[in-house]
């Protein structure tokens, strides 16, 4: 299995390496960088979201927390995809689910919106109804917007996979649903197992993980 890059959208820290190596379910070699690596927390700065509602989460060097604006990352990381391949990298994930306008449809480039888009239209049965999980009040009517550009029904939740309880996972998808849902995603790459085999079990619905769904894609669409 060849050697596949993978770019996550802030600056690379051990704790994300970490998870990505021990959840991405592929047989592939990683090598792992972030969009925003070699960025001082000065020039993070002048990329603030306003509002901040059209930002992603970036952590500063004293442990806060910067809304950093997401066109802005999205131009940042197509530089640096274009020097991974400038020099020989022929596959490159980008490790986050909010889609990446400037990169979609670049050789060799995978986005997981575009995948989880698909994946989720092809199992969801006639007149159905998509539950999302999302990781973040904040920007959640931001990143909401793609699965409302679908044309299906779409319900969402909001459940951090790392300030949330599964418990209140369950609680969650289980109301969507109550609701109607007929189909669970899973809206962040930081959900694992643990998360995915709990709400298979409360709600019985087709359930859809990213960082697992994309380490099969890897395997089978370029192994």
């Amino acid at each position: 299995m060849r050697t596949v890059k993978i770019v996550t959208y802030s600056r690379l820290s051990r704790s994300t390496e970490d998870f990505i190596r021990e959840n991405l379910e592929t047989s592939a070699t990683l090598d792992i960088c972030g969009a925003l690596d070699g960025l001082t927390d000065m020039k993070l700065e002048t990329m603030a979201a306003e509002p901040i509602s059209t930002g992603c989460p970036v952590e500063m060097e004293d442990g806060s927390w910067l809304y950093v604006s997401h066109a802005k990352i999205d131009q940042q990381a197509k530089k640096v995809i274009a020097n991974l391949k400038a020099v020989g990298s022929e596959i490159v994930l980008m490790c986050c689910t909010i889609p990446w306008r400037s990169l979609e449809g670049l050789p060799g480039v995978i986005c997981p919106s575009l995948v989880m888009e698909s994946t989720a239209m092809s199992l969801l049965p006639r007149d159905g109804v998509i539950g999302v999980v999302q990781p973040d009040g904040i920007t959640s009517d931001e990143e909401i917007k793609h699965w409302n550009s679908l044309g299906v029904s779409i319900l969402s939740t909001t459940i951090s996979p790392s300030d949330n309880t599964l418990a209140e996972l369950g609680e969650a998808t289980q109301s969507l649903v109550a609701k109607g849902a007929d189909l669970i995603v899973l809206d962040c790459l930081a959900f694992g197992r643990d998360h995915w085999r709990l709400v298979r079990e409360l709600t019985g619905k087709p359930v859809i993980l990213p960082i697992s769904l994309l380490g099969k894609i890897l395997d089978e669409a370029y192994g």
